[in-house]
Parts: structure tokens; sequence; C-alpha cells
């Protein structure tokens, strides 16, 4: 066995994804979609195409909807917004930092900043909007620059007069200057449902909660603005897209539904809930992209609807039952430093933090969620979402034991079949990558790779195929046996995907005291094969002979790690994306061998200076 020095970590993967054009995956991914995903898909291009060539003015038609006066029902929501307001209390001054930027005319979403003159410069159509990602475009056309001002206001009277011009420059800035249906590509753009959906929800929070603080004229453009957005989501729900997209829009609509008292409109959003509540959660609570990060957000939108419904005496027993199983998720997956594990599209900082999500499942009556004691978390695996806890006390591992995609869901999905996370403590020591962006590109494409996991890659390819942002296509079919007495997991999974090599993988995981012993088995003519543990960046690696320490920022052993079986070890820097444009290097121990190898980690936790 041969220990090599640090050296830079591959840059690229030799498969068909560098090529960005992969046709076979494209078909796969397609092929693998409900009827009524492609058939939302089909609504959605003709309308794209036919809409904008008719000889009439599709926008003038949704203005001409909107009534001349409105009776408002704002009383709910505002309760709601404060019940948000109070689950992020320690997040205040973040948010005040934020608002006060805004306010100076500095938007940031996914981390990148673009600089106006002022405040009142920013624009949406700006020259450095359009050159960013649609992402970016997403959040800033669905006006999430709003929602720091609308969580940080506790008390709306201290907000000067100056900055409720700056709003309402914003709002003008968009008013008129973005029709309906305009261009071919209007559904994908300014009108993109989703981005829609942010716009109802930000801009009438913001409304609620400072009403009595807005002129008559300004109130007025902000209720014609939700209006005619809501009718326009109300036709637009993004049944191509399901997953997470379907409950913003039945957020949206709820919401809209509530303040207008529209029940036709919350009756759309009641039935996609529950639609969704049927169909996109597993038994243990949690959301089937399994991705920590969208289950906190699709959570927070039931947790809305559940307190919205139940104030106007329409709850509904589905969407509320769903809501409290999706807390309980949260609260099983919670690890011992209290945020998400960043498993598949998984940022911080995107979703609200999860122990803001369970303090807001809290505040809502109808729940009767229990307040758990301090530092009393539960640990229970989530075999039906494929998340399995091992470990005791405070040093937990968790693995990743289920398929890699659900198939007509695919695009937030990593590859990662066997992935271990590891905690000592509160300290994370070995973790997931994250995510940079999703702009197709080798960003995107190397946090989804499975060289980016602590589990085996095989050659220099993927295990499936995946190719652009989010397509995917292949299936590992994963057998689990799991003894949670005994701090025993075991996991096997073959590979057979066109175009991938041919193996079987099996891992074998148990503690034994203070020792986490990993063994590889894999069945394969292809070589090389590599085993990856990619640590914290806070934690740093001293070899000595064919032992790793695993020192900690003051220099002390968190943990050492003994390799067998392996034929070459190094240690390379790898890249970890713990928010959306953020990239940090950290070290990543890699061990090669050959075909009919069995590689074996032992993870040692007696700590020592």
């Amino acid at each position: 066995m041969k220990i090599g020095g640090k050296q830079l970590g591959s840059t690229c993967i030799k498969c068909s994804w560098c090529t960005m054009t992969d046709y076979l995956t494209l078909t796969g991914t397609a092929l693998n979609k409900q009827p009524r995903q492609l058939f939302g898909i089909a609504t959605r291009t003709i309308k794209s195409a036919v809409f904008p060539r008719l000889p009439v003015d599709v926008d003038r038609r949704y203005e001409k909807s909107i009534p001349d006066e409105f009776t408002v029902c704002s009383e709910a929501i505002r309760k709601n917004t404060i019940r948000i307001q109070e689950s992020t209390s320690d997040k205040r001054e973040s948010f005040q930092r934020q608002m006060e930027a805004t306010i100076g005319g500095d938007i940031s979403f996914l981390n990148k900043t673009i600089s106006f003159e002022d405040g009142r410069s920013i624009s949406v159509d700006a020259p450095a909007v359009l050159d960013q990602s649609s992402h970016w475009q997403l959040k800033c056309w669905g006006f999430e620059h709003l929602k720091p001002i609308w969580l940080s206001s506790y008390h709306p009277s201290e907000i000067p007069n100056s900055d409720f011009g700056v709003h309402q420059a914003w709002l003008d800035d968009w008013m008129g200057d973005h029709p309906i249906a305009s261009d071919t590509r209007y559904l994908r753009r300014y009108w993109m449902p989703h981005s829609v959906s942010l716009r109802i929800l930000n801009w009438t929070r913001y409304v609620t909660l400072f009403e009595e603080h807005l002129d008559e004229e300004f109130r007025e453009k902000i209720n014609r603005f939700i209006h005619k957005n809501a009718q326009f989501l109300a036709d637009n729900v993004e049944y191509g897209v399901g997953g997470n997209h379907l409950i913003e829009n039945a957020a949206g609509l709820v919401v809209a539904g509530t303040y207008f008292q529209e029940k036709t409109w919350r009756q759309l959003g009641v039935r996609i809930f529950e639609q969704t509540a049927k169909n996109q959660f597993f038994e243990d609570g949690g959301h089937i992209e399994r991705s920590p990060m969208y289950h906190l957000i699709v959570c927070q939108r039931f947790l809305t609807a559940v307190d919205l419904l139940e104030q106007l005496n329409e709850g509904s027993r589905i969407i509320r039952e769903t809501a409290a199983d999706g807390v309980r998720f949260v609260e099983h997956l919670q690890p011992p430093d209290n945020q998400i594990p960043l498993l598949n599209d998984s940022v911080f900082d995107e979703a609200l933090p999860l122990s803001s999500i369970l303090q807001y499942a809290r505040s809502i009556p109808v729940l009767d969620l229990v307040q758990k004691r301090a530092g009393n978390h539960l640990f229970s695996s989530l075999t039906d979402s494929g998340y399995y806890w091992l470990g005791t006390d405070d040093d937990r591992m968790l693995v990743a034991g289920h398929e890699v995609a659900i198939p007509h869901l695919p695009g937030h999905a990593h590859i990662h079949p066997g992935q271990v996370c590891l905690w000592i403590g509160n300290q994370r020591v070995l973790t997931d990558t994250g995510v940079f962006e999703y702009s197709a590109g080798p960003h995107r494409q190397r946090a989804r790779s499975i060289q980016s996991h602590n589990t085996v890659q095989v050659d220099e390819q993927e295990p499936i195929r995946m190719a652009s942002s989010f397509w995917m296509w292949g299936t590992v079919d994963p057998r689990v046996s799991f003894n949670e007495a005994t701090n025993h997991f075991e996991i096997a999974y073959s590979v057979n995907t066109v175009g991938c090599p041919r193996y079987h993988h099996y891992r074998d995981i148990r503690l034994s005291q203070n020792t986490w012993i990993v063994t590889d088995r894999i069945d394969t003519d292809r070589s090389p094969v590599r085993s990856r543990l990619h640590l914290h960046p806070d934690l740093s690696v001293k070899t000595e002979n064919n032992q790793f320490r695993i020192l900690d920022s003051s220099g002390s052993q968190l943990l050492s790690i003994t390799p067998t079986g392996h034929d070459h070890i190094s240690v390379v820097d790898a890249l970890y994306y713990p928010r959306y444009g953020q990239e940090i290097t950290r070290d990543a121990l890699v061990m090669v061998g050959s075909e009919g190898s069995e590689l074996t980690w032992k993870i040692h936790t007696d700590r020592r200076d």
C-alpha cells in the first residue's frame, strides 16, 4: 500500500456528460416522466408558441379581470407572518443587514451581489440581472429581496417613509414593462409560475404587515399586482415540472385566495396540496426528492396552509397530517449540530433554518406538537426515505441507503449510493458536498457526481447516466439490512445502466466500541476502484505511517482513520459548496484499489491532544 502526498483532485470525469449533449440520458429522463408531467410540458410548449402570436392582447385580458375594488382579508396572513418572524428571531440581525443592503442598492441572491446606484435604481431588467443564471433571475423576479424586509420588521412603524418609497419604486419598475405572453419564452422567464408564486407570497406578506403605513395608491398597486399574478398562476400550475414547484404554486394560491377571499383559488391550492400530500411524501414524512433543504421549504408551505385554512375554518385533515409528519421527519433527521445534512441538492441559508421550522410548527395550535428538551435529539432512522442513523450519544453516522432518484423527479438527486456522513459531538467530520449552482457546467456536474460523495467509484465513470443540469437516468436497486440495536448496516446494489461500468457493490458498516468499521467489496472486472472520504473544511489531516490523524481547528486529534486493502492512498483537495455560489477547498482521502478488492476503513474516535 502506497501513501501519496497531497494533490489536486481531478477536475473532470471521463463520461458522456462532458459534452453536455447526451441524448440517450435525455430520452431516458423523458420516458420516466409521468403522464401528467408530459401533458403539462406539452401544454406549456403550446402556450409559449401560440399565445404570443395570437391577434389578442393576452395581458390586457388579465388586466380587465382585475376588480375595481378589493375586499381583502389581511388578518390571517398577518398573524401567520408574525409566527414566521417569531420563529426566526435569532436571524433578525442578519435579515436587517440584508434589508439595509438592498435599500442601499445591493441586491444579492446565491452569494452573488449586483450593485445599483441606490435602492430606487434596482431594476429587474438591468443588463447585470439579465446576465445572471436563471436561478438568480427566478429569485429576483420573485421579489425575494422583500423577504428580509417582512421577516425583520417586528415594528412596522419603525420603517422610514423613504424605505416605503424604495419598495414602491421596485413595483413601479415592474408594472407595465412585463406583459403576459409578450414573447415565446414568457413561461420560462418573467412569468415562470415558480416566480409568480414567490411574487404572490412576498407581496402579500408585505402588504398585510405594512398596510397601515402605505398610502392608498401604493396599496392599490400592490393589490392589483397580486390579483393579476394569482389569476395567471391559477391558469398555469406547473404540472409539467411537478415536485416542489407544485407545492410552491399551491401555497401562492392559498395565500392569494385567503387575502382576496377568492374561494376558487383557495380550493385549487387545497387540491394541489392534497394531491402532493398523497404522491410526494414517503410514509416516514420525507419529501420524495430526498433533499433536506427542499423538505424544509415544502414543510414550511404546508405549515402555512394549515395555519391559514384553520383560521378560516376550512382545515384539511390530509394537509394537517402531512405537515405534522413532515415536522416529525425533520426532528428525526436533525443532526447533532442542528443544521441540515447537505444531501442531494441542499445548501445552508436557502430554506429557513431547521430549528426555525420546528419552532414555526410548534406555534400552530392545531398541530399540538410538543416542544423537545434542548439537546434531546431523536436520531430515528427514516427507512422509507432511505436515511439511517448509527452511533451513540452525539457521535453519529448518517447513511444514505436509498435509490439514487425517484425516476420522474431526478432533477435534485445526487449519485451517492451508500454515502456516509459523520458527526463527532457537534463537529461535522465527513460531509456531503452541497451545491454551487444549478446551471449546467463543471460545478453542477461535480456536485452531483459520485466522485464528490463518501462512497465507492469504479473506473472513471458514473453508476448511472446524468447530463445537463437536471437529467438523470438509471437505477441501482439498493438492498438494505439494518439493525439499529447493534449499530450494523449493510447495503448492496448493482450497476448495469447502458453506457456505465457493470459492477456489484456491497458495503458493510458497523460500530464496535469507539471504532467505525466500513468495508467495501466490489465485484467488477474494471479498475481502478476508488473509495473517498470528504472532510469538513475546519479539519486537517496528519499522516503517520499507515494512519491518518484528523485534527480539529485547535490541532487536537478528533479521530484517526486506518485503511486496509488499498493499493494507494492520497490526500487530495476537494471542493465543498455549503451555500449557493460558495466554494471552499477541503481535504479528501482517496483510497485506490483494483478489481476484486476488499477495501476497509477503520475510524477510531478516541480523542487526544
